[in-house]
């Protein structure tokens, strides 16, 4: 009884984590329209040309 409670638990477990990949999605593509797609906060811009975002030179906190 102990043995087929443990499995039973063991192949509940596997599927909860295979279903759970199932539903996982890639992340996100770097391809933008307009600055608004890209990261803003991380100074990044949208090049129009190549519609991809690119950091600025200057982007991120400056340390001494």
């Amino acid at each position: 009884m102990v043995k087929r409670l443990a499995l039973l638990l063991a192949l509940a477990g596997a599927a909860t984590v295979g279903a759970c990949t199932l539903l996982d999605d890639d992340p996100p593509v770097n391809t933008c329209k307009i600055n608004a797609d890209c990261f803003r906060a991380q100074g990044e811009t949208c090049n129009t040309t190549t519609h991809k975002c690119e950091q600025t030179v200057d982007a991120g906190v400056d340390a001494p």
